[in-house]
């Protein structure tokens, strides 16, 4: 058996892990839960009911369309009440196009994350340490000069 090869950590029963997580408090207030998908997948019924946050993920095919739908979805879903809704993962980088994930997950009030990889190299990327936070290379220019259009600072 794999180490992350359990019951309760696959969709059909992962509301259970959620609900059990919801259930621990520190400093007399309860944690806020939620867990993410592979890229592309909608959230659930379950994980919808039990989570306090949905948590997508852009990655897949670069598709602005596929994140409209997952996000549609996963707001029509049974369970689904007003809460936040982020993609925390998306590895797609057109950063100048209005039909870009990050630009549909914004123009749908959902939060995007910008996932860049990099090489492991600590010249590039954000997720593989060591990892160097400077806004070092094209892409995270890129990145940066759209977050400033889009929060007008």
């Amino acid at each position: 058996m794999r180490s992350y090869d359990h019951e309760i950590l696959k969709p059909p029963r992962v509301h259970e892990l959620i609900e059990m997580a919801r259930q621990i408090t520190r400093g007399g207030r309860r944690l806020l839960v939620g867990t993410s998908y592979g890229g592309g997948a909608s959230a659930t019924a379950n994980v919808i009911q039990a989570s306090d946050f949905i948590l997508l993920h852009g990655n897949g095919p670069d598709d602005p369309a596929r994140i409209r739908r997952m996000i549609e979805t996963t707001r029509q879903t049974a369970g689904y009440r007003p809460m936040p809704v982020l993609i925390n993962e998306d590895d797609h980088f057109r950063f100048a196009a209005a039909d870009s994930h990050m630009m549909t997950a914004l123009g749908l009030y959902v939060s995007w994350g910008y996932f860049d990889p990099g090489k492991s190299d600590y010249a590039e990327g954000y997720q593989c340490p060591p990892v160097n936070w400077g806004i070092s290379t094209e892409r995270k220019r890129r990145f940066f000069a759209k977050l400033k259009e889009v929060t007008g600072a």
